[in-house]
């Protein structure tokens, strides 16, 4: 173990664990691993001792986002992050964490997903969410973080006072950072992205009757989609500029099914796109 300050009948239990466990300190290092932990990475125990987390995280931006859910939520469960392994591949997870608010600490569980199944089918159930916050807070961070440095001329409007939605929240957030990617691909510097994050009524499929969705839209005035490129962005691992960014197209559809929401998509050459995504207002 790197660092271990536990007792012998908890080390015992730890390394007898088919997961990663690791408690990481306020500064963001690493106080103690199991051995699973390391085997997982592919470091040993003395790497580990000086280590610092965002060395394991393929996005550090998605890091920060992670830590401050586990700070605010105290438990935060099944967050699907990509990490990397010592030799650089990249390794799907779901971290599960506890924050130790006295200590500062955050407990962590590390456990491999397929990700095949990335998307859909989470293990832990949706809850009650609030998409205003949980977009505001995102859309802050670009703010502050990309857009800058993307030089696009970004604004967005939140209404306040959202009614919840029933969600994953890690998934969803994992959907909000791929629409926003796919907009700063799709543009230039200078060009402009706006986002709305509103309450809308959409007719119910069978019933015909109205029903409050909460909707989130994405639009840009950047080079737009073909006919043909419209066709085909749904498809797994088809090739647009999003690969690479987020999930793609197809992983979005996927979470957006598995939330029972819906997407509307304007799009042409030349003339940008304009993403709707609505999730129906918990009852």
């Amino acid at each position: 173990m790197a660092a271990n300050r536990l007792s012998v009948p908890s080390a015992m239990v730890l390394e007898l664990m088919d997961c990663g466990y690791a408690v990481i300190g306020p500064d963001g290092h690493f106080l103690e691993t199991n051995t699973i932990f390391g085997h997982l990475f592919g470091y040993d125990a003395n790497a580990l001792r000086t280590m610092h987390m965002d060395m394991l995280w393929q996005d550090t931006q998605e890091t920060v986002s992670w830590l401050n859910q586990v700070r605010a939520q105290k438990v935060l469960k099944h967050f699907p992050a990509m990490m990397k392994h010592r030799s650089g591949r990249e390794m799907a997870v779901w971290v599960h964490a506890r924050f130790i608010p006295g200590k500062h600490h955050v407990v962590c569980l590390f456990v491999l997903r397929d990700e095949a199944s990335d998307t859909t089918d989470a293990p832990s159930a949706q809850v009650p969410i609030q998409l205003g916050e949980l977009a505001k807070g995102l859309l802050q961070q670009y703010s502050r973080e990309v857009f800058v440095r993307e030089q696009r001329d970004f604004t967005y409007e939140i209404i306040p006072n959202l009614p919840c939605c029933m969600g994953h929240e890690g998934q969803l957030l994992k959907l909000f950072r791929s629409l926003l990617d796919n907009a700063i691909e799709a543009t230039s510097p200078g060009d402009s992205i706006t986002v709305y994050v509103r309450v809308q009524n959409l007719k119910h499929k069978h019933t015909g009757d109205d029903e409050p969705y909460v909707m989130l839209s994405v639009q840009d005035n950047g080079i737009g989609m073909d006919e043909e490129t419209q066709q085909h962005i749904f498809e797994p691992n088809f090739s647009t500029k999003m690969e690479g960014r987020g999930m793609g197209l197809a992983g979005a559809l996927q979470v957006i099914k598995a939330h029972q929401g819906r997407i509307h998509i304007k799009t042409g050459p030349r003339m940008g796109s304009l993403f709707k995504v609505y999730f129906p207002v918990c009852p």
